[in-house]
């Protein structure tokens, strides 16, 4: 094959004026004093995905599927597990907090490299936003007279507290709080499990009737389950954080691939499991829209007092998911202004490694979104759930292009099973095919029409704001 510049992955300096080069990489790939170890990317990526998409989203997502939701959650985790497969592929070669929105520019041109880290930027700020309403909304359960925007402005403190610790630090506080998450999942099960085999005290398994009654197993048709994809895809969104903390992690040649095994496998069997136990106790109606349905199903098992217990610790779970996103989201900013893809103050460092610039910025938008749920209470949710989930499915995209020709350009050894994912390239396409599939299906819903409409049109005026940032450019070099 033809080695183009881009393709020769540019020895002493990328395109234009960026400055990401290999050097830079083979540094971090070399780097033994990396600060994230595999259990500390696990976790990282099971904080940033276990959260409100789990908690409180899959409400409106079994709604509208009912107990399809199942199907639709296998589906989301094939999805997820394609795409987190090359993400983390190509990570472990090319360890960067730009991620893939360097791949994109080295692979595909700058252009969808600009567009991918700022569309990774805009989505994180709104799944942190939708993290925020979520934790806002649980916490009115102790504080109902409490406004929304009042609780938000709250956690928002408390998020942006954390993240000035030291990197090391706030990985053991995210540790901590992912155990937690995952423990709560497993509880789930379990008692979904003890309830089905007869061994609750006082209540009579249901058996599979919850499943199949109230319209049966697809009591909205295909159309409902298709279009409960978008917000499934929401609940795996958060772990492509792998992406950014690549540039932290110790050994990331071994680490990373590792860490992608056990984060898909990880979710895929709590989500599935614990989504499997709540339409099997709760009737998939009585789900809420607005709260948690693993409050309701504690209910329905006559332990009132659990919902308490449920309550913090969903909570806890939708602040880690916070902690993690809060992680990766300033760290793609301070990536873009590395690669003059953003203003060069973003790129401010702290001691310690926090991108102090980074993280004021993201931290006044998202006090923005505060602002937005003063004005929208009723609304907001699911209108930024669903266009975090359709600007995260166009970079979902824009990575699984970049790994075809990532693979097709970088020559990587055959047999080597922890740098390769298998059936390249049948696995890209057919996650290329899915992703289309979910984007298409999210406009059979008008709230999630809204979302659809946001992510095109955010990737329109970043494609012209490129456009006009590159003509600018030319213009002054004209006329130097």
């Amino acid at each position: 094959m033809r080695k183009t510049k881009n393709h020769d992955f540019i020895k002493t300096h990328s395109w234009d004026k960026h400055t990401f080069t290999k050097t830079k990489v083979k540094k971090n790939i070399n780097n033994p004093t990396g600060k994230l170890s595999l259990l500390d990317l696990t976790m990282l990526g099971l904080g940033g995905a276990i959260g409100s998409g789990i908690f409180v989203a899959s409400g409106l997502a079994i709604n509208q599927a009912g107990p399809a939701i199942i199907l639709t959650f296998i589906i989301g985790g094939i999805i997820s597990t394609l795409v987190m497969t090359m993400l983390g592929e190509m990570s472990a070669h090319e360890p960067t907090s730009g991620s893939f929105s360097v791949y994109a520019g080295e692979y595909l041109g700058p252009a969808l490299g600009f567009i991918s880290g700022w569309m990774y930027w805009l989505t994180g700020i709104l799944t942190l936003s939708t993290e925020m309403l979520a934790a806002a909304l649980i916490a009115r359960f102790w504080l109902p007279t409490w406004p929304i925007w009042l609780i938000s402005l709250i956690i928002v403190g408390v998020i942006v507290g954390i993240s000035f610790l030291n990197v090391r630090v706030f990985a053991r506080v995210e540790e901590i709080l992912s155990f937690i998450k995952v423990g709560i999942l497993l509880i789930i099960i379990a008692s979904g499990v003890a309830v089905f085999s007869g061994m609750w005290p006082g209540i009579k398994s249901p058996g599979v009737s919850n499943y199949v009654i109230h319209g049966g197993f697809f009591p909205h048709g295909l159309k409902g389950a298709l279009s409960s994809l978008l917000l499934v895809l929401y609940a795996y969104a958060g772990e492509q954080v792998i992406g950014p903390a690549s540039g932290d992690t110790r050994n990331p040649k071994k680490t990373i691939p590792r860490a992608v095994r056990l984060i898909n496998i990880i979710l895929i069997i709590l989500y599935i499991g614990a989504i499997t136990a709540l339409v099997g106790l709760v009737h998939w109606y009585q789900v809420p829209l607005n709260g948690s349905g693993f409050i309701l199903l504690y209910n329905n098992l006559g332990m009132p007092a659990m919902t308490h217990i449920m309550s913090a610790v969903i909570l806890s779970a939708i602040l880690s998911a916070m902690n993690s996103n809060m992680y990766g989201v300033p760290r793609m900013l301070k990536s873009l202004a590395d690669r003059h893809d953003a203003p060069a103050f973003m790129a401010k460092i702290k001691q310690g490694g926090m991108p102090i610039t980074a993280v004021f910025i993201s931290s006044t938008f998202l006090l923005i979104v505060v602002g937005i749920s003063y004005l929208l209470p009723q609304n907001i949710f699911v209108y930024i759930a669903s266009a975090s989930g359709v600007t995260l499915l166009l970079n979902w995209l824009v990575i699984a292009l970049t790994y075809i020709r990532f693979r097709r350009c970088r020559k990587i050894k055959q047999g080597t099973q922890s740098e390769q994912s298998f059936g390249f390239p049948y696995t890209a396409i057919t996650a290329i095919v899915l992703l289309l599939i979910a984007l298409a299906t999210s406009a059979m819903s008008s709230n999630q029409l809204v979302g659809l409409m946001v992510g095109i049109s955010l990737v329109i005026l970043l494609a012209m704001f490129h456009f006009f940032l590159k003509r600018r450019s030319h213009l002054r070099g004209s006329k130097n």
